[in-house]
């Protein structure tokens, strides 16, 4: 095997075609820019009725970011309400899980909850949702 030596006060050059090699190598692997923000998940959410007239949703927040909530459409016009009537400890930070309730809901009845994210920014396209379930009212 040959040795190769840069000869004193030269500098090395790499050609053309090893760049391009590298940076599709790179752009493969799916480096993404060190700024570039992970899309928002869903949140992970259940509902379960805990007492006449009362709907608990436990709601946890996988982002690294932005906020989530749970979210009810209620009676024959499908009205909506915010579990926890929208107050800042029945929202998920990044990271943190809630247990918020709805509550004076008719016994007997359905509602279909379904929990959400948004970023700060509120970005077209950053507020998924998770799957809409049907909960009896106890």
């Amino acid at each position: 095997m040959r040795s190769m030596k840069r000869p004193s006060g030269s500098k090395w050059r790499i050609g053309g075609p090893v760049v391009l090699v590298a940076a599709a190598a790179f752009v493969a692997l799916g480096a993404a820019p060190a700024n570039a923000q992970e899309p928002l998940k869903a949140p992970e959410v259940t509902f379960a009725g805990t007492a006449p007239g009362t709907v608990t949703a436990t709601l946890h927040n996988p982002n690294t970011g932005g906020q989530c909530w749970a979210e009810a459409g209620i009676g024959p016009e499908n009205n909506h309400r915010f579990f926890g009537n929208s107050q800042p400890e029945s929202l998920a930070n990044p990271g943190q899980t809630v247990t918020t309730t709805l509550e004076g809901l008719e016994s007997g009845t359905t509602i279909t909850a379904r929990g959400g994210c948004i970023d700060a920014a509120g970005a077209v396209g950053q507020m998924p949702f998770s799957e809409t379930v049907t909960v009896v009212v106890p």
